[in-house]
């Protein structure tokens, strides 16, 4: 099968799914026309991403019933005298509502772009009207703040006025109310145009107005006009925008550790914003791994007076609290001010266990890095070889799930001595796998891979190897949801390549990733082409961007404990600018499948596929520019392609970010969803140095991991924060694995519809909906588990129809039905041969719950159990109560 590609090959995808072309229309070939306009392609181009760093094009999140003004003239190949844009718009929700976008300056359109429910990621394709200083309005329907990210395709212009008439003027930012001074950029989408611009009132033209010669600042509010024209062509016409500015404010940053001997893994950050005239202040805070539930929380004066009741105020939609600064006991209102400048006003969290408060943080002026102080050591672990429930535990960490004689041969092997084993387990191939199924080549699709995933995580030896491999799955993401990776031998290939680095080093990993066909098909690296003046083809940026925001490194510097560094203004500090994404893009250029034949050029864009090899490099299809690489590395100019790769991909594992982003990540896929900055710390220590000097090798990182006080002590099982919601695929797993799941004669885990909610778990190896995962790691479940500051990213994934969805499936799994007809087979014999109820509840026990059953489930199911409406027949009363436990909230949440 022969696929094409080439520079122009994901507009034509995104225009077909536009219905503006049928991907007959290369780039640069005459425009489409469509309601008596031209329609011009760009190559796909990101207008917006509110994941990125502050700015006019990134973020911050839309807030809540908010809206926000964003340039589109004049970017992303936009002409300046287009009259609206072909987008792909993506939300990504934490709350039911709906997004409209219009025309800036224009009153609200009645209908929404696009709708959409709490936690699920939504793209719609849509045109979009160009207003005032050609920019587009963001009008926000939802009650929490609002991902947003804009892909442009094309825009629409009337082509026979710009050939005779200058092309206006575009602001950048556009019109709009801002906070503070604005420096607005603008520009002419005609070559050779001068702009001239008015502050005054009065109208620019040739002949009047300042020449703009750079940027505008804006220090109060201004209506900004501005002209654009050139010899032999008719003058522009008048861009006229309003832009009110508001006062200044202060920023105040408070970081919250554990207080007064507190013996917590808590922790929180809080910035205020004290308003120009100061009499208001905004307090927005988090926190997290709390030991038990906030009881208050208030901002206190020096001597302990409470100035401000956090209880007591009512939150804003974006969860935000207004402080009216008023005199308070015996402190008037200049005192807290003048305490509060002075750095003596602090913000204090009480809990149960704390009621005088278990952690607490100073505010200060943002004027300067929040400094870091490596936390101390851990408490020693207590010797000895490890109990049945230790050992159960740490099974329910490192693989997917115990079974009775892992439980017991673990206890006499030995955590370490057991890790060391697992590291020399040999692999197993996915694609020697499905080259192996009694189906036609032709025929094997994406399912028959995960056919091949699902029997080595229930089945393979190596099962450490097999839960870091789904980790790496969840990070580096490749999806068979893209129809250009519906073939088996692509997805298979892609997860054995995950199994061959999981104990290897991250920056081998790093390289396979990048060449592997799966992820350049995914991300566009595959036959991204050099940049070409003439054309205003630039390389693809994709691949660029994720390898750095989602991949490895972060949009914010991190400390080594993962926590974010703060700027002198008390905000994040962007780890890369979009000259590094122009870079890196650069990098990525000129490569494609493997073993073609380079004397046909065409070959380069409309290659034979090739899953199985890294892809190979055609040198005049790499950019031989200068790239600007992150932290001020500037690639000289004229390297070889692989030479490019490889100081591109050292620079990104170099970055004092991999080693926490990494660690945080894998702790969260295998032991906690909130670990403590210590727990990060030390795991990034490992990534750093293994004791040898090596960075980045995996087996310590894993060892860290597995053996941390953290992960084994039982001390902190109490704590709100410690623990994770298993991903429904391991929840099944485990139990298959419990019930030593068989096959039928053919070996065959026929299990292909997983990823529905309706009929399956919601999930599924590498059949994430989007580059982002099957969730955000930062998810906090509105409510109960937000309000307790802790993260929850497997609840993302959690509605009401996926629970019905995965009970349903579970109570047919644990039957042993499995697709196509098929029945697998399941060993219920420790359970049925407890031989009485308390027997059978302590093996229960053991074996879902690591010997931590509450009292209170373990009286749920001896009643149950003792009801006369409960089955009697053996097997059928352990497959009832496998499937209460199942559903049960302690199984549910791994601890």
């Amino acid at each position: 099968m022969i696929v094409k590609r080439g520079s122009a090959s994901g507009a034509r995808r995104a225009l077909w799914a536009l219905g503006v072309l049928a991907g007959l229309v290369p780039l640069g070939a005459a425009p489409a026309r469509a309601a008596g306009s031209d329609f011009y392609t760009v190559t796909p181009c990101r207008l917006l991403d509110t994941r990125l760093t502050a700015g006019p094009l990134g973020g911050p999140a839309l807030a809540a019933n908010a809206s926000r003004a964003i340039a589109a003239g004049g970017q992303c190949g936009v002409s300046t005298a287009a009259t609206a844009i072909a987008a792909n718009v993506t939300v990504l929700p934490q709350a039911a509502g709906y997004l409209t976008i219009g025309a800036n300056g224009s009153p609200k359109p009645l209908a929404a772009t696009i709708t959409f429910s709490s936690g699920v990621v939504r793209s719609n394709n849509a045109v979009l009207p160009l207003g005032t200083g050609g920019g587009i309005l963001a009008w926000s329907g939802t009650g929490a703040d609002l991902g947003v990210v804009l892909d442009v395709t094309g825009y629409f212009m009337d082509g026979d006025a710009a050939a005779t008439q200058v092309a206006p003027p575009a602001f950048n930012p556009p019109p709009g109310s801002y906070n503070g001074e604005q420096t607005v950029s603008l520009v002419s989408s005609t070559p050779g145009a001068t702009i001239r611009y008015t502050t005054d009132g009065s109208t620019p033209s040739a002949s009047n107005g300042t020449v703009l010669s750079g940027s505008i600042s804006l220090t109060g509010s201004t209506t900004l006009r501005a002209i654009a024209y050139k010899a032999g062509m008719t003058d522009s016409a008048v861009t006229v925008g309003s832009y009110t500015i508001v006062r200044q404010e202060v920023l105040f940053v408070a970081t919250l550790t554990p207080q007064n001997g507190a013996i917590s893994l808590g922790t929180g950050q809080a910035t205020l914003l004290l308003a120009a005239d100061e009499q208001t202040a905004v307090l927005r805070h988090s926190f997290s791994n709390l030991s038990t539930t906030l009881t208050a929380a208030h901002i206190h004066a020096p001597d302990g007076q409470i100035v401000f009741d956090l209880d007591t105020a009512t939150p804003a939609a974006d969860g935000s609290l207004t402080w009216t600064i008023v005199s308070t006991g015996a402190w008037s209102r200049t005192q807290i001010l003048d305490a509060l400048r002075a750095g003596q006003c602090y913000l204090n969290l009480h809990s149960v266990t704390y009621p005088n408060g278990e952690i607490k943080g100073y505010f200060r002026i943002a004027n300067g890095s929040i400094t870091f102080t490596p936390p101390p050591a851990p408490p020693a672990l207590p010797g000895g070889p490890p109990t049945s429930s230790d050992a159960a535990r740490f099974l329910t960490q490192a693989t997917y799930g115990p079974t009775p004689e892992a439980i017991t041969a673990l206890q006499a092997q030995g955590l370490a001595p057991w890790i060391e084993a697992q590291f020399n387990q040999p692999l197993v191939s996915h694609v020697a796998y499905v080259n192996a199924l009694p189906v036609p080549a032709e025929d094997r699709y994406s399912w028959y891979a995960r056919e091949s995933i699902w029997k080595q995580a229930i089945q393979g030896p190596d099962q450490l190897r097999q839960r870091v491999a789904l980790a790496l799955s969840e990070l580096f993401v490749v999806s068979s949801e893209d129809s250009d990776l519906s073939w088996a031998e692509s997805t298979a290939a892609y997860m054995d390549l995950l199994n061959r680095n999981a104990f290897g080093n991250f920056r081998t990993l790093l390289t396979d990733v990048t060449l592997s066909p799966a992820m350049g098909v995914y991300l566009d690296m595959l036959s991204n082409d050099k940049e070409d003046p003439e054309t205003g083809r630039n390389p693809n940026e994709n691949y660029a961007r994720e390898i750095l925001q989602l991949f490895a490194v972060g949009l914010y510097k991190l400390h080594p404990d993962g926590t974010l560094q703060l700027d002198n203004q008390g905000l994040p500090i962007e780890t890369y600018d979009q000259e590094v994404i122009k870079g890196l893009a650069k990098v990525f250029t000129g490569w494609t499948f493997a073993g073609q034949d380079h004397s046909q050029s065409w070959r380069f864009y409309w290659p034979e596929q090739n899953w199985l090899l890294p892809m190979e490099v055609w040198p005049e299809h790499h950019s031989t520019g200068s790239k600007q690489l992150l932290n001020g590395v500037l690639q000289p100019a004229n390297q070889t392609p692989q030479a490019d790769l490889n100081a591109a991909l050292d620079n990104v594992f170099q970055h004092a970010n991999v080693g926490p982003f990494v660690c945080k990540h894998l702790i969260q896929r295998l032991v906690t969803s909130n670990p403590s900055p210590a727990y990060v710390y030390r795991c990034g220590q490992a990534f750093a140095n293994n004791g040898q000097g090596v960075r980045g090798d995996m087996k310590a990182v894993l060892r860290t991991i597995l053996l941390d006080w953290e992960a084994r002590t039982t001390t902190v099982l109490g704590q709100q924060g410690f623990g994770k919601v298993r991903e429904p695929m391991v929840r099944f797993v485990t139990l298959l694995r419990a019930l030593k799941a068989q096959p039928p004669a053919d070996g065959r885990f026929r299990y292909y519809w997983q990823a529905s909610a309706e009929w399956g778990l919601n999930q599924a190896p590498l059949q994430a909906p989007t580059v982002f995962n099957f969730f955000d790691p930062t998810y906090s479940q509105p409510g109960v588990v937000a309000e307790a500051g802790l993260a929850s990213p497997e609840l993302q994934i959690t509605n009401e129809t996926s629970v019905f969805g995965t009970a349903n499936f579970l109570h047919s799994a644990i039957e042993g039905y499995a697709d196509d007809n098929t029945e697998i087979t399941l060993d219920y014999s420790y359970l049925t041969g407890a031989g009485s109820d308390a027997v059978l509840l302590d093996r229960v026990n053991l074996l879902f719950y690591s010997g931590l059953m509450s009292t209170a489930t373990r009286t749920t199911f001896a009643q149950a159990l003792a009801d006369p409406d409960f089955p009697t027949q053996p097997l059928e009363r352990a497959q009832t109560l496998v499937w209460l436990v199942s559903l049960s909230p302690e199984f549910v949440v791994q601890r």
